[in-house]
């Protein structure tokens, strides 16, 4: 029998408020004491009137029944004062389109990211616009009816072009830099910075970019830093923003604390009803049916799902497209909607140990001992770090050593402590694993790892379903772990033959 959802209880208004509609549907966060007397104003400071989008019914049904409810979420591309040319000429777009579906039924948050390049037909009532990237969507919309008409053209699109039989209970259409504006009026977002991210706009076509400046290394990203991190697009496709954006969140989860948003609760409300338009009212039954399954998923496991697809360079007049089939895409909707994968651990092996002697190319598909110059790179960093170095004895064998990085970072209490990182690169675009250690030995990334015993080795798994998407473990006063790809491109079995390998330099 599936778990209930809870009753609404007094500390759970805020845990609303804090991801504001746009961060809850796919984070969640603390929990203050507000008193119920308040939830109306709560509400309508979180919904105002004039951000509402009123939609008809065959676009969105907001009913509540206790069971599954699935969100269209938007981001515009839209950004002020931006010195990047093509954020201040081109009209909007929607950058982010994510479907988020909370399942207590299943038990399960599933998160999907439809490509901004999927190509579709776009129908509007003055008639068809042919073989356009979805994203026009909200740019053909918005031209005909502003944020409203911008929103409701992209839903259309997607019920009836992506998805035919996708039921939609809400939409809400996020400003980016009022969502990451958000983000740091609570205290900003540990993030796992997965490689060297620099550009600096100096005004030529090459770096005509948002100019950004950020090390690899699990860290804490505030308003402009992370709001170029998950914009960034300089070097990277579609499929890999997206990813990097839906691991953004997916850390956002983890980690916003009750110490945190305490006393704050006007402050955040008032940011959340500057940075969102939505379709929910300004209702405190309506906050409260939201609050309960924000509550709901809080601790529950964060499935993402892939978008299916036929290509993803498919060249038609000159542009290029991301493509897909009815075929492919019904499958995505019925992975999305009934899904509920899970990891599977591999059993232990007979008389193996963690030592990087019993680890042979052959034993793992795909992987291979790792080099005497990667290892002596490290060896050299040592010194920089007040903690016992572990390096693995295998990496993917089209993978090459990109960087190895000690560093400090404070947490959430202010506390130092020390780091270092070593980024793999996999391929050209966007394919970077990581391999760290840190003697912090709870940051927010483990909040609610699952654990698994493989060999004798308590490991702890962050997973979206089906893949691992970082799998760590602690040695005396010391957390490693390893992280995969955006992409996740390392198998499950990789992952953790990777971290079975670490072993001490000399």
């Amino acid at each position: 029998m599936p778990d209930e959802i809870p009753r609404p209880g007094r500390g759970l208004w805020l845990r609303f408020l804090i991801a504001g509609l746009a961060i809850v549907l796919i984070s969640g966060a603390a929990t203050a004491t507000v008193a119920l007397n308040t939830v109306g104003g709560i509400a309508a400071e979180v919904f105002p009137t004039a951000s509402h989008i009123d939609a008809p019914k065959s676009v969105v049904d907001p009913e509540y029944s206790g069971g599954p409810q699935t969100f269209l979420v938007l981001g515009s591309d839209r950004r002020e004062k931006s010195k990047d040319t093509f954020d201040l000429t081109d009209p909007p777009h929607s950058d982010t389109i994510l479907l988020v579906r909370f399942d207590p039924e299943q038990g399960q948050t599933s998160v999907m990211s439809i490509p901004r390049d999927l190509k579709v037909d776009i129908t509007t009532p003055q008639g068809t616009y042919a073989n356009e990237k979805i994203n026009a969507a909200y740019t053909i919309g918005s031209k005909l009816g502003g944020t409203k008409g911008a929103t409701l053209l992209a839903a259309e699109t997607i019920e009836k072009e992506v998805f035919p039989g996708l039921h939609l209970n809400g939409i809400v259409d996020v400003n980016f830099a009022g969502f990451i504006k958000v983000v740091d009026t609570l205290g900003c977002a540990y993030v796992n910075v997965d490689h060297r991210y620099y550009n600096e706009n100096v005004g030529s076509t090459e770096t005509d970019y948002t100019s950004i400046n950020l090390q690899p290394g699990y860290q804490k990203l505030c308003y402009e830093n992370a709001l170029d991190y998950v914009r960034y697009r300089h070097t990277d496709s579609d499929f890999v923003r997206v990813a990097r954006q839906q691991d953004f969140l997916r850390d956002l989860r983890e980690q916003i604390s009750p110490e945190n948003a305490l006393g704050q609760i006007d402050t955040v409300a008032k940011a959340v009803g500057h940075a969102i338009s939505s379709t929910f009212r300004a209702s405190a039954s309506e906050l409260i049916e939201l609050t309960k399954l924000v509550a709901f998923s809080q601790t529950k496991p964060l499935r993402q799902v892939p978008f299916q697809t036929t290509s993803s360079g498919t060249m038609i007049g000159g542009v290029s497209f991301v493509t897909s089939d009815p075929e492919l895409e019904e499958k995505t909707l019925q992975n999305f909607l009934h899904g509920d994968e899970k990891v599977e651990v591999p059993s232990p092996t007979a008389g193996s140990s963690h030592h990087h002697s019993s680890h042979s190319s052959g034993e793992v598909p795909g992987l291979y001992p790792t080099s005497s110059s990667g290892e002596q790179e490290v060896l050299q960093a040592a010194v920089n770090v007040p903690f016992r170095v572990l390096y693995p004895a295998v990496q993917t064998g089209v993978a090459t050593q990109q960087q190895v990085r000690p560093y400090t970072l404070d947490d959430q209490q202010g506390h130092l402590h020390h780091a270092y990182v070593v980024v793999w690169q996999e391929n050209e675009i966007g394919g970077y694993y990581d391999f760290e250690g840190s003697d912090w030995l709870n940051p927010p990334l483990f909040a609610h790892a699952r654990t698994a015993v493989i060999d004798g080795r308590s490991y702890r798994m962050v997973d979206d379903g089906s893949h691992i998407h970082v799998i760590g473990w602690r040695s005396g006063r010391v957390l490693y772990w390893v992280t995969n790809t955006l992409l996740e491109e390392l198998s499950n079995a990789q992952m953790i033959a990777i971290a079975r390998s670490a072993h001490t330099l000399h």
